[in-house]
């Protein structure tokens, strides 16, 4: 977009010399005189009008007696007229409707930072933070596991012989068995596994946070530049507008006198003013170019529906001054997301090495087991073995039943005490270790580097914006000398008849003056948005310029 402003201002600045020259020629001598024409310099194209009517009776009506020979013309050519044809459109649909609503730049950076999917996208991530940092933040409380059984049994089934028991499943002379088990653990002491993960939580929010306003600045500084794109759109069109008033009706005029054999004029002169209108033409189509690509980019940020406008740039505003570099360098070492990331990288990097000494300790914690069992059902009765003596033999033994000691399907038992998890691994351990510290050491060496790259980036843009400013303070000088040049040609032509083809020059300077005055206030704006982005701040007027 950027590249295509520029070309648009190369190619204006020759199209709209020799466009104005020839249209604005018979303008000066109805103006009122130097005073007035300093104060109100644009008013020539219309004053330009009213002297040519004046020169030329009824030139509306020539104009229009002439426009069914247009297509007869072999100068103007078909080509011409189909050219107007195609114009017509765009010209008619440049500027918003009248009810439009009109945004301030202010309007729409809140309304992108609200729409944007990408922001939507790194809140969700740091939410994703918020949640890990959560669950490190109660990694001390006790963590319960229960595991819950349910199962069939038969009725009094035999303990210890399946077999016996088949006859009871298949008459299905069953109930059921419940058998819950919970098991609880609350760490004691972790040799700072703990401590340390809550602290690596939190840079991971830090971290989160500074990924979101870093795509904040960017989606700010996307915003801005399609805004200011749009103005200058739109300030150009102004300046087509007032170039093709003057264009179209001198060259129609010329077009007329020629074609009854009134020119006095050179074919020279002719020549160079249709070329002139087709190249004006052509920078119109480029100028709704440029128009629609920043709308739509403006549209997609925002979310902006149906016709609207942006504020008009105020032309006396003087531009906003810049502090110094090392103040900017200052701003964004405590501002700047990625560099404030990179710190938090190192910070990291030494908990991960506190991490993995750690791991090579074992976890103290507190632990309870808790067994409850019960079923409907009764277990079958067990035969006993009467013996006189321990050496004997059973006798007597047809009647004597009882309960097996310890019934399965009733349960209840608690055991509790301190549990030690230790993974005795000590080599995998210790190389875990080695590559902690071995990525700390990287890391700092990557802050380093990254630290003068970041630095290099910020004089970079100082440099740039600084070369931006000094650029459009010399373009206001010149357009102000082209003005001042341009106002005294129509001093001359209205109190000494100066022949009107010493006016192309002053005309050409004063219209590509313009041009480049407006191309270089754009640059300047847009250079200090890759400034604000690139210490990290939401906009530039906040960084104070003492």
């Amino acid at each position: 977009m950027k590249r295509l402003a520029i070309t648009l201002v190369l190619v204006l600045a020759t199209s709209f010399c020799a466009t104005a020259a020839f249209g604005q020629q018979p303008a000066e001598p109805s103006e009122p005189g130097p005073e007035a024409e300093a104060e109100k310099p644009e008013a020539a194209p219309d004053e330009s009008k009213e002297k040519e009517e004046g020169a030329k009776p009824a030139p509306e009506a020539k104009a229009e007696d002439a426009k069914p020979a247009e297509p007869e013309t072999t100068d103007a050519g078909a080509g011409k007229v189909a050219a107007d044809a195609a114009l017509k459109a765009p010209a008619d649909s440049k500027e918003p409707k009248a009810n439009a609503k009109v945004y301030s730049l202010k309007a729409v950076t809140n309304m992108a930072l609200k729409n944007a999917a990408v922001m939507r996208e790194f809140e969700a991530k740091l939410q994703k933070a918020k949640w890990q940092e959560y669950r490190a933040n109660w990694a001390w409380a006790p963590a319960i596991k229960t595991t819950t059984l349910l199962a069939p049994v038969p009725e009094q089934a035999e303990v210890g012989s399946f077999a016996s028991n088949i006859d009871q499943y298949l008459a299905l002379n069953i109930g059921p068995y419940v058998r819950f088990k919970a098991e609880l653990g609350i760490p004691i002491y972790t040799f700072g596994k703990i401590s340390t993960a809550q602290e690596l939580a939190e840079i991971g929010v830090d971290v989160a946070k500074m990924k979101q306003e870093e795509a904040k600045l960017d989606v700010l500084y996307q915003v801005r530049r399609a805004y200011h794109s749009i103005q200058l759109s739109k300030e150009f069109q102004d300046l087509l507008d007032e170039g093709s008033s003057i264009l179209k009706p001198k060259l129609e005029s010329m077009e007329e006198d020629r074609e009854f054999g009134e020119a006095e004029f050179s074919t020279e002169d002719f020549r160079k003013v249709q070329i002139f209108d087709a190249e004006f033409d052509s920078r119109i189509l480029d100028n709704k170019k440029l128009n629609d690509i920043a709308t739509a980019g403006l549209r997609y940020f925002t979310g902006i529906e149906g016709d609207f406008g942006v504020k008009a740039v105020d032309p006396d505003a003087p531009p906003a001054e810049l502090a110094s570099l090392q103040r900017y360098k200052d701003v964004a070492a405590v501002m700047r997301p990625d560099w404030r990331m990179l710190r938090e990288a190192v910070k990291a990097r030494g908990l991960q090495v506190e991490m993995a000494k750690s791991n090579i300790y074992p976890d103290i914690a507190f632990g309870t087991t808790v067994t409850l069992g019960w079923s409907t059902e009764e277990i079958s009765l067990e035969s006993v073995c009467r013996r006189p003596t321990p050496s004997s033999e059973c006798v007597d033994t047809a009647d004597l039943f009882a309960r097996p000691y310890g019934n399965p399907f009733s349960q209840f038992s608690v055991n509790f005490g301190l549990i030690m998890k230790w993974d005795i691994n000590y080599w995998q351990l210790r190389g875990k270790l080695g590559e902690a510290e071995a990525d700390l050491a990287t890391t700092r060496a990557q802050y380093d580097r990254a630290k003068g790259g970041i630095e290099l980036e910020i004089e970079k843009l100082y440099v740039e914006a600084y070369s931006a400013l000094e650029r459009l303070r010399v373009q206001e000088r010149r357009l102000e000398a082209a003005r001042r040049w341009r106002d005294q040609f129509g001093l001359s032509v209205q109190t000494a008849g100066t022949d009107i083809s010493k006016g192309i020059d002053p005309l050409k300077a004063f219209f590509e003056s313009k041009a480049l005055q407006l191309q270089a206030r754009y640059e300047y704006q847009v250079a200090r948005a890759a400034l604000a982005k690139g210490i990290g701040v939401a906009n530039l007027n906040d960084v104070s310029v003492y």
